[in-house]
């Protein structure tokens, strides 16, 4: 993903849990969003497109597919 197009989808899920009901978890993850966005902002492209996300993506399926076993 571009990382323009990362930074919009971030921005997205923040004004959802924005609208949300205040809850301290979504609180965090608000923090935890503006962080991230604005990181991105200060990186460069090359540093951008050099991550290797596969791992924590691969982490994250798996997780999801033990959660829908364990329903």
């Amino acid at each position: 993903m571009l990382k323009g197009g990362t930074i919009q989808t971030l921005k997205e899920a923040l004004e959802v849990l924005e609208q949300e009901e205040s809850d301290p978890e979504n609180d965090e993850i608000i923090e935890i969003i503006n962080s991230t966005v604005g990181k991105l902002q200060q990186i460069e492209d090359k540093y951008y497109y050099s991550l290797d996300l596969n791992y924590y993506l691969n982490n994250l399926e798996d997780d999801a597919y033990e959660a829908s076993e364990n329903k």
